[in-house]
């Protein structure tokens, strides 16, 4: 009784497995009936191409994280650069900003006193006080040298200044001339991104097509959009490298222009 049950029993598994084995075969979309149909072509194509995603994401996940700290070491660079610009021979310029100051606030009271007797002395004209005019133009007289030797000694320190302006100005600008590159590769950089921006729209949308395949059992259709995705990726793969060359002219103008601060 026992062997026949057993019997019986696997009777019923073998023809369960034989019934699955022909509803999988029924229900085979007719795409991937035969190999001709490209269906196995295309399953054959979608694991290489998975293969190529995978490697290509890899890469392009390590050159960003290049990029990344290549950049955050130029832009730092860059601002310590243009730090220093602002500092050329500031001590100096200082310096002489205060000798400047510190003239004009000592002979103040001397040159105020001269221009006002002159002012005094054409007012006098006016009422035709001969008397008054003769008494301030004494006076205006009498300090007339010292106050011309002041405002010349003021002038020789504010033409000194003006001179150290110019010469540190002349410095600067021999930096900033050398940084005049970086601006055109950050734009160029900057257009690569955009590039870069727009491409990963698409992939996102193949990617969703490609999902929906695979949903479907379309293998032919999901072998071609994943090769879009390939192509997609494989795109910001050669952008992210030209963006990464970029980043180095960069850091190679950067050094280039520091060098110019000592001079």
């Amino acid at each position: 009784m026992l062997q026949r049950r057993s019997k019986y029993y696997r009777f019923i598994s073998v023809l369960v497995i034989l019934t699955l084995c022909f509803l999988l075969l029924v229900a085979r979309p007719p795409y991937v009936e035969a190999s001709n149909t490209g269906w196995d072509a295309a399953l054959t194509s979608i694991e290489q191409l998975h293969d190529s995603f995978t490697a290509l994401e890899l890469a392009n996940k390590q050159d960003k994280q290049q990029i990344q700290v290549l950049r955050k070491q130029n832009n730092d660079k860059l601002k310590e650069i243009n730090s220093k610009v602002q500092l050329i021979d500031k001590v100096k310029l200082d310096k002489l900003k205060t000798e400047v100051d510190q003239t004009q606030k000592k002979y103040a009271p001397l040159l105020a006193e001269y221009t006002d007797l002159g002012k005094k002395a054409t007012e006098a004209r006016k009422r035709k006080d001969r008397k008054s005019v003769l008494l301030y133009e004494l006076k205006r007289n009498r300090i007339k040298a010292s106050a011309n030797a002041a405002r010349q000694e003021i002038k020789l320190k504010k033409d000194a200044l003006t001179a150290a302006k110019k010469q540190a100005a002349a410095k600067a600008k021999i930096v900033k001339d050398a940084l005049v590159p970086v601006q055109t590769l950050k734009k160029q950089i900057t257009a690569e991104n955009k590039k870069i921006t727009d491409i990963n729209k698409n992939k996102i949308a193949a990617n969703k097509r490609y999902k929906a395949a695979v949903k479907q059992g379309d293998a032919v259709k999901a072998a071609a959009e994943l090769k879009r995705i390939v192509d997609d990726v494989n795109q910001i793969h050669v952008l992210q490298k030209k963006i990464f060359e970029w980043e180095r002219n960069i850091r190679s103008t950067i050094h280039a222009a520091e060098t110019r601060l000592s001079r």
